[in-house]
């Protein structure tokens, strides 16, 4: 019998997507249709298996999940959105170092829904990835973790604090060192700001880039076998947005507020 459901579901793609539907509530036959873009002679002997194996029910013109229907439908979607997202940037995720994302939030990385991925044109390596920045800019709230140097970021940072958004950056002990001995300046006036705050992590040297806003949520991992190389994934569905502000919370709380540069006296 499992056999025989596993291959029920997992050798036909509209038999899959049907009960991913059906999730949603009853369907009639040219829902379904529409839905599925298929025709009822492609859909209705899918329906038809369905209903054989006691996973789909009928009442008057109306298709509904059984009760089991609904146990594998709901136990089906985050394995069926997991692919989904590992699928579609493959390459990134096999050669990225995962291992610094809480087990908690990879198993549910399926929550990230559609991606891209966004990296530094050739010609322009040294700048902030546009993308990345248009996105910033328009933001209402931000929170980001920042686990590398870049020479631009204290001033970058400092315009958005100074636009009057809520702003929270969380640096890897390394980082707020250069930041303080390259840029004081910038930094002093970045704590200044009531909107802004400033964290210092003691082990967060490979942690993932965290761009976690209101209206997009970015993420950078380190590569496995190269060097770091900026490249994101960027991501701007709902359940995108608050699993990347977990996975910021989740640094957060492991890292020391810095409020006065001079109170600050462990700065490796």
């Amino acid at each position: 019998m499992e056999n025989n459901l596993l291959d029920l579901i997992l050798l036909s793609e509209k038999r899959k997507n049907v009960l991913l539907l059906l999730l949603e509530g009853p369907k009639d036959i040219e829902t379904i249709k529409k839905a599925l873009s298929a025709s009822a002679t492609a859909v209705q002997p899918q329906v038809k298996k369905l209903k054989e194996q006691h996973l789909v029910v009928q009442e008057k013109n109306l298709y509904k999940l059984s009760e089991i229907g609904r146990v594998v439908a709901e136990k089906m979607k985050p394995l069926v959105d997991t692919l989904s997202v590992l699928e579609e940037n493959a390459d990134y995720w096999a050669d990225r170092e995962m291992s610094e994302i809480p087990t908690f939030l990879l198993r549910r990385i399926y929550e990230l829904g559609h991606c891209t991925t966004i990296e530094p044109q050739i010609d322009h390596m040294f700048e902030m990835i546009p993308e990345y920045v248009k996105n910033v800019r328009i933001a209402k709230k931000l929170e980001a973790a920042i686990p590398y140097f870049h020479p631009l970021f204290p001033s970058f940072y400092l315009e958005i604090a100074e636009k009057g958004i809520p702003i929270s950056l969380v640096l890897p002990g390394s980082v707020l060192k250069r930041w303080v001995e390259d840029y004081r300046e910038q930094t002093e006036q970045y704590l200044k700001r009531e909107n802004a705050k400033l964290f210092v992590c003691t082990d967060c040297e490979k942690i993932p880039v965290i761009a976690a806003a209101d209206n997009f949520m970015a993420m950078a991992l380190f590569p496995k076998n190269t060097v770091f190389d900026r490249k994101y994934v960027i991501c701007f569905e709902p359940g995108a947005l608050a699993w990347g502000k977990e996975l910021y919370d989740y640094y957060e709380q492991r890292s020391e507020q810095i409020k006065k540069i001079n109170n600050y006296t462990q700065v490796p």
